[in-house]
């Protein structure tokens, strides 16, 4: 699969996500809008790291995790009511509900919206593809999301997750080009 943008899918599919949970529409565009800024501190990263096509070095991975860090210092003067989740986001996207995370904090102690746009980040990560590894189809994502309930995530966000995958086509229509677009 190809998307046109990997972060505008992460937002959406985050802000669906946070519609799909019960949370107001208002709070859910904040999310979205958030999740679109989470992977800003990649721009920190050298590009032969990010686009290494084999397995990282531990010294190339720890640079990788310094973009959540980065993110959050390149928000760091962004104000308002944007400013503290779109911060937060950047920050603790790649945390686990059991604390396994790059930072080591469990989701459960962080925002309600960090898992919303950690498993939709996953879930777009794992559909594209990307030097090191092909595209997955939607079912074996879901398959390895489920995989991770309880570790990863918890087992009610990957279920609501998946009822979510299964049941609005919008969601899939992230990763259809439009005809005759090749220009990926």
């Amino acid at each position: 699969m190809q998307v046109l943008n990997e972060n505008a899918a992460v937002a959406h599919l985050s802000e669906l996500f946070a519609l799909s949970l019960g949370i107001s529409p208002e709070r859910a565009m904040l999310i979205k809008i958030a999740a679109t800024l989470h992977d800003i501190g990649k721009w920190g990263i050298p590009s032969s790291i990010l686009s290494k096509p084999g397995k990282l070095t531990p010294s190339e991975f720890a640079v990788v995790k310094a973009h959540t860090k980065i993110g959050a210092q390149m928000l760091s003067d962004m104000p308002g009511e944007l400013g503290v989740p779109a911060r937060t986001v950047c920050e603790f996207h790649h945390e686990h509900h059991d604390g396994g995370g790059y930072w080591g904090i469990p989701t459960t102690e962080l925002p309600d919206y960090i898992p919303i746009v950690s498993i939709a980040d996953v879930f777009v990560a794992c559909c594209v593809k990307r030097p090191y590894k092909d595209s997955w189809p939607p079912e074996q994502v879901l398959e390895y999301l489920r995989s991770l309930a309880g570790t990863q995530f918890s087992g009610d966000i990957v279920d609501t997750f998946e009822n979510l995958i299964r049941h609005n086509q919008s969601v899939l229509d992230i990763f259809t080009l439009p005809k005759g677009d090749v220009s990926m």
